[in-house]
């Protein structure tokens, strides 16, 4: 099965993203045809770090408080998600959609701020 391409990647975030938050700024670390490095900034304290090979389809969704991990999900090795409160801690999971992701993310973010 084909990854998407990093354009295909980043439309559908974009589409989610527009569900639950109603204010972001993208700021691209690094965009290319394969690979995707952004943080969405959500606030002064809170940004999503997102990350996306489309050659191995590796993903990482963080949220970020005050440049501290304090929720997340990737897939290295295998689909894991990193629960707020101990974001340290790696717990096994199927493979969630980006909709649930960032769900969730929105979930600690009104929790947390």
């Amino acid at each position: 099965m084909n990854n998407p391409n990093v354009d295909e990647f980043l439309s559908s975030l974009k589409t989610f993203l527009k569900n639950y938050f109603t204010q972001y700024k993208i700021d691209f670390l690094i965009k290319t045809p394969k690979s995707l490095k952004a943080n969405i900034h959500l606030n002064e304290k809170f940004f999503i770090a997102v990350r996306y090979n489309a050659r191995n389809g590796r993903m990482d969704f963080a949220l970020i408080q005050d440049n501290k991990r304090i929720f997340g999900y990737d897939n290295l090795k295998e689909w894991h998600y990193h629960p707020y409160k101990n974001p340290s801690e790696h717990i096994s999971c199927d493979k969630p959609s980006t909709d649930k992701i960032l769900y969730e993310i929105k979930k600690v973010f009104e929790d947390a701020k």
